[in-house]
C-alpha cells in the first residue's frame, strides 16, 4: 500500500489537494481563539514542513530562480530553522500559555544561523545540509510531543490523544526520512498529509471540550448570577415574587413576601399567584397589562395572607423577564393600606354628614336607587322612613345651636343603634333624616319607626345649665308595596311625614293616599281663606320639608 506507484499517480494529486484544503480549513477552527495559539503555530509549521519537503526534492526550482546550490541550501536550512522556532513557541505556549523566552530563543536562533552559514557557504557538505534540514524541525517536534504527552497525562482527553498521534506521525516521518531512508528511495507523502487529518480531528475534539468548558462556565456564572439575584431580592425592603408567566405558578419569593403572604418555601412548588391575589377580574387585567406592555407600575391589587385569609390592598409593579430559561414575571409589592384607609376616609368625608356622621343626602340619593334595583331583582320588599325632630327650632332658640347640634348627633346615634348594619340612615339637612330599610314590608317598617319614636322620646338631653331637654320626632313611612320608584317613594314618605305632623307629632304615619288628598284639600281651602301664598302657609305652624324637589322631579319624568 505504500508503493510509490500510488502516490505518483493521479490519486497523489487528489489526496494532496484534499489534504491541503483540510489543513487550511482547520486553521479557521483555531485562528480566532487565543487558547489555540499553540495549535496555530504548529499548523503553520507543519504546512511549512510540507513545503520544505517538496522543495528539497525539487532543487531545480530554486536553480531556475537564479540561486546556486549554496543559496539553495541556505534557503532550505533557514526554512527548517523557522519551522523549529514556530514549534518551540507552540510547545511553550501549550505548556504555560506563553511564548518561548526571548533570550533563550535568541541564543538558539543565533547558534542555528551560525551553523546555517557555515555549512552553506564555508564548508558545503550536502550530507550535513540534509541532516540540518531535518534536525532543526525534529528538535521542535520532539519538544512539542513531550509537552503533548504531559498535557495528556494531566488532563486526559480525546483531543490531546489525537494531537499526540498527529505529532508522532509527523515526527516519525522526520526520523525515518533523516536516519533510515533517503527521500528519493521511499516516497513518504502519505505521512506528509495523514497527520493533517488526525490533527484536524484533534482540533474538533478540542473545540468540543472548549465548548463544554464554556457551557459549564456559563452555567456556573448563571448559578452565581441567580444566587446574587436571590440575595438582592432577599435584601430588598419590598416583598418580591417571581412567577411563571404561562401558568402563574410561583417560582421564587423573598422572605418578606413569604411572611406577608404566609407561604413557606416548601409550598412554592404548588402555589400560584391567584392564591395570593384574590380578585380574579383584577388579576386578569393585571396579566393583560403585563402581556401587552411588558411591565406595569403601581397596580392596586387585593391580596391575602394564606394563614389569616384576611384580604388587604397592595400596590404591585411587575416586569416581564426570562428566569431559568422560561418567561416569568417579576413582581414587587408595596403596602398601601394606609393610603387606602386615607382614601376611604376621604370618601367617607365626602359621603357623610360632618356633624352627625350619618350619610349625606348626595350619597343617599346615589346608593338607595342601587339598593332598590337589587331588591327588585331579588323580589324583596323595602321601605323608606322620613324622620323629623318636632319643634326643633324652639330648642335652638332656647338652648342655643351648640345644644341643638348635640341633640342632632344623639338622634343619629339612637337611629344607628336601633337599625341593622345594612340599613341606611342619612341626614337630609336641618333636623330631617331619611332611612332605607332593606327586606322590609310596611308592617315591619311601622314597627321599626315606632321603636325609633319611643327610644327618642325616652331619651333625656341636658343643656349647658343642666336643664333637661325632651325631644320627640315624627316619622313618615312608605314601602315598595305602594311603588318601586325612588322619587315617588320619597314624595310619599314626605307626605306621610306631614300626616304625622298634622296628627299631633311624636308619632308614626303610614302613607295613605286618601288621607293625603283630604289634607291637601283642607290646606288649599285654608290658604284661600287666609289669602296667603301656599309656600308660606305653614311657616308659623309647621316645619318646612326639604323634599320639595322630588315632586318637581316626578313631574319632569311624567
Amino acid at each position: 500500500m505504500l508503493s510509490s506507484n500510488i502516490f505518483y499517480s493521479g490519486y497523489n494529486i487528489f489526496f494532496s489537494i484534499l489534504s491541503l484544503f483540510i489543513g487550511i480549513g482547520s486553521v479557521f477552527l483555531i485562528v480566532n481563539s487565543r487558547r489555540f495559539r499553540s495549535m496555530l503555530l504548529f499548523q503553520i509549521g507543519g504546512l511549512a514542513m510540507i513545503f520544505l519537503t517538496y522543495i528539497s526534492t525539487q532543487d531545480h526550482l530554486l536553480y531556475s530562480l537564479g540561486l546556486n546550490y549554496r543559496f539553495a541550501a541556505f534557503a532550505q536550512i533557514m526554512t527548517a530553522i523557522l519551522i523549529s522556532v514556530l514549534w518551540i513557541n507552540a510547545a511553550t505556549d501549550l505548556y504555560s500559555h506563553q511564548l518561548a523566552n526571548r533570550e533563550t530563543l535568541t541564543i538558539y536562533t543565533t547558534l542555528a544561523l551560525t551553523l546555517c552559514f557555515y555549512f552553506s557557504f564555508t564548508t558545503y557538505n550536502p550530507a550535513y545540509i540534509a541532516l540540518l534540514r531535518q534536525m532543526f524541525p525534529l528538535i521542535g517536534i520532539t519538544l512539542l510531543f513531550i509537552v503533548g504527552l504531559i498535557k495528556l497525562w494531566k488532563r486526559p482527553s480525546v483531543g490531546y490523544f489525537l494531537l499526540c498521534i498527529s505529532l508522532f506521525m509527523l515526527g516519525g516521518k522526520l526520523v525515518v526520512s533523516t536516519f533510515f531512508f533517503e527521500y528519493n528511495r521511499l516516497n513518504l507523502n502519505l505521512f506528509n498529509w495523514l497527520w493533517i487529518y488526525v490533527f484536524t480531528v484533534a482540533i474538533i475534539f478540542m473545540r468540543f471540550d472548549l465548548y463544554k468548558e464554556e457551557l459549564a462556565r456559563c452555567w456556573n456564572s448563571l448559578d452565581k448570577l441567580n444566587l446574587q439575584i436571590m440575595n438582592m431580592i432577599d435584601l430588598s425592603p419590598f416583598p418580591i415574587v417571581i412567577v411563571r408567566f404561562s401558568d402563574r405558578k410561583l417560582l421564587t419569593l423573598n422572605a418578606k413576601a413569604a411572611l406577608l403572604f404566609g407561604i413557606g418555601h416548601k409550598e412554592i412548588g404548588y402555589r400560584q399567584l391567584d392564591d395570593i391575589m384574590i380578585d380574579a377580574q383584577n388579576n386578569e387585567k393585571f396579566r393583560q397589562t403585563v402581556k401587552e406592555n411588558g411591565s406595569v407600575d403601581n397596580f392596586d391589587v387585593m391580596v391575602c395572607n394564606l394563614i389569616s385569609t384576611a384580604p388587604f390592598w397592595m400596590s404591585a409593579s411587575a416586569k416581564l423577564l426570562e428566569y431559568n430559561n422560561e418567561q416569568a414575571v417579576y413582581i414587587t409589592f408595596q403596602d398601601i393600606i394606609y393610603r387606602k384607609e386615607r382614601e376611604a376616609n376621604l370618601q367617607n368625608q365626602a359621603n357623610k354628614d360632618p356633624l352627625t356622621l350619618a350619610w349625606n343626602r348626595h350619597y343617599f340619593e346615589k346608593i338607595v336607587p342601587q339598593r332598590i334595583s337589587e331588591c327588585i331583582k331579588n323580589t324583596r320588599n323595602f321601605s323608606l322612613l322620613l324622620l323629623d325632630a318636632d319643634k326643633f327650632k324652639k330648642i335652638n332658640e332656647t338652648h342655643g345651636h351648640k345644644i341643638g347640634d348635640k341633640v342632632l348627633i344623639a338622634l343619629a346615634e339612637i337611629c344607628r343603634n336601633s337599625l341593622r348594619e345594612d340599613d341606611i340612615i342619612a341626614r337630609f339637612g336641618g333636623e330631617e333624616f331619611a332611612i332605607f330599610l332593606n327586606d322590609t314590608d310596611t308592617k315591619t317598617a311601622e314597627h321599626v319607626a315606632d321603636r325609633l319614636v319611643h327610644n327618642i322620646a325616652q331619651t333625656e338631653f341636658k343643656g349647658d345649665d343642666d336643664a333637661v331637654i325632651k325631644v320627640t320626632v315624627s316619622v313618615g313611612v312608605v314601602s315598595s308595596e305602594k311603588t318601586a320608584s325612588f322619587e315617588v317613594l320619597m314624595r310619599q314618605a314626605d307626605e306621610a311625614l306631614y300626616l304625622a305632623k298634622r296628627g299631633g307629632r311624636n308619632r308614626v304615619a303610614i302613607y295613605d293616599e286618601q288621607e293625603v288628598k283630604k289634607y291637601q284639600r283642607r290646606k288649599s281651602k285654608s290658604a284661600k281663606l287666609r289669602d296667603v301664598h301656599p309656600i308660606f302657609q305653614n311657616e308659623d305652624s309647621e316645619e318646612i320639608s326639604l323634599l320639595g324637589n322630588y315632586e318637581s322631579k316626578l313631574l319632569e319624568k311624567q
